[in-house]
This record gives structure tokens, C-alpha cells and sequence, in this order.
């Protein structure tokens, strides 16, 4: 891990805060955005092809912490692995309320990358879940993968908070199933900031990589950070 990237990441996770407390300030709603299935491509599977992402999530349950719209988007990884036979759920709250598919959440579905617009009649809805990722649908050990994009460290930054989740995701996953989370600070920094969070995944394997994109406000340059649960 190079100074310049974990000062890179340092700093955007700076500004993300100061949009943060912006937004809460004037009680903004989380944005919902339907990232397509080539973004969780290259920022959770190192940009490998298609079919190779799907053929690796073959026979395994994955969950997608805060999906916001792409279960209504025909290109999103929610319905390439629905179409694929891949056993893939999308959570979020917001989900109980459902969308208005208003011009908003069609600007921002483009501004995300989306190729097509979200939908209310797409397919696979039964595995769209209305749920907060402290308190989750699923078995103990009943998972094999949690992907988690622009939620967690960027939008959820309280300590307390984030332990709960954390605890709910040991929960679920299976040993040696693993957590892929974008963006996130460089992991020593998310250690002197997070001091019971890390305390709590000191027994998962934790691997980073630095990632810089086209878009700042999409893939700003910070890192994707890979936990792995400890085997039994």
C-alpha cells in the first residue's frame, strides 16, 4: 500500500464526509442509484469478464447491501445473475416505500452509469428485499459473498452503527465467505478511525486494492477492501 494512495483516499473520504454532514444538515434522503453490472465488474472482480464473474458465483448466495435501484435496471448485477441463475438479492430499506421512478432517480441512474432505465415491472422483485443491513433475512452461515457499494464508510460513518452491521454480516456469512466493500479508506485508517469495528474483524483476512476511475464522483480514487472470513 503506497503513502500517496492512502493520502489519496484520505482525502476523499474528507470530502465524502463534508457532503455527508451537508446532506444530513438539510435532510437529504440517501440517493438511490442502479450502478450496471460492468461497474460491480471491475470494482469486485478485478475486471474480469461476464461470464467468468458469473461462473465464480455459480452455487452461491450473494447479497447486496444498500442496492437502491438496480433491481428495476435490465443491465444491473442484480439481474445479469437473476438471468444467469446466479442466487443474488438486493437489500435496502428503501425498498419498503418503493420508488417513484421520477426524473431524479432516472438522472442519477445515467449519472451511475446505467444503460437502461429502472423500471417498476422488471423481473425477480421476490429477491428485493426491504430490510436495514443490522437486521438481515437470512440464516446463520447462509452466505457466501456481501457486496456493498457507496453505503458503508461513505454514507454509514458511525462507529456504532457500522459494529452492528458488521456483527449481522459475521453472522450470516459462511466461514470463508467474504465481505467486498467500495470505497473505503486505506485499512490502517479505518482502524485508528473505527477502533471497535476493527477490534470486532480482527480475525478476517482483509486485502485491498487501489482503485481510480474515469468518473471522480463514481470511482473516486480510494480502495476496495476484500474481508474474509476466518475458517472453523
Amino acid at each position: 500500500m503506497l503513502r500517496y494512495q492512502v493520502a489519496l483516499s484520505d482525502i476523499s473520504f474528507k470530502v465524502m464526509g463534508a457532503n455527508l454532514r451537508l446532506f444530513k444538515a438539510m435532510h437529504l434522503p440517501v440517493i438511490s442509484t442502479a450502478r450496471p453490472f460492468e461497474f460491480y465488474r471491475k470494482v469486485f472482480f478485478e475486471d474480469a469478464c461476464q461470464a467468468d464473474v458469473l461462473s465464480s458465483l455459480a452455487s452461491k448466495r450473494v447479497v447486496d447491501i444498500g442496492c437502491g435501484l438496480t433491481p428495476f435496471t435490465e443491465d444491473s448485477m442484480f439481474q445479469v445473475c437473476r438471468r444467469s441463475g446466479v442466487d443474488f438479492y438486493g437489500i435496502d430499506p428503501k425498498l419498503a416505500d418503493g420508488f417513484k421512478f421520477g426524473l431524479f432517480d432516472r438522472l442519477k441512474s445515467v449519472a451511475t452509469g446505467a444503460t437502461s432505465m429502472p423500471r417498476a415491472d422488471m423481473p425477480g422483485q421476490e429477491k428485493a428485499i426491504a430490510a436495514f443491513a443490522d437486521n438481515l433475512p437470512f440464516a446463520d452461515q447462509s452466505v457466501d459473498l456481501i457486496l456493498s457499494c457507496w453505503l458503508l464508510f461513505a454514507w454509514i460513518q458511525d462507529e456504532t452503527l457500522l459494529v452492528r452491521i458488521f456483527t449481522e454480516f459475521d453472522r450470516v456469512l459462511v466461514p470463508g465467505g467474504h465481505i467486498s466493500l467500495f470505497p473505503t479508506m486505506g485499512w490502517p485508517s479505518v482502524e485508528r478511525r473505527y477502533p471497535s469495528l476493527a477490534k470486532l474483524l480482527a480475525s478476517y483476512q482483509v486485502s485491498q486494492r487501489f482503485l481510480v476511475g474515469v468518473n471522480p464522483s463514481s470511482m473516486p480514487p480510494t480502495f476496495v477492501t476484500r474481508l474474509v472470513k476466518y475458517l472453523i
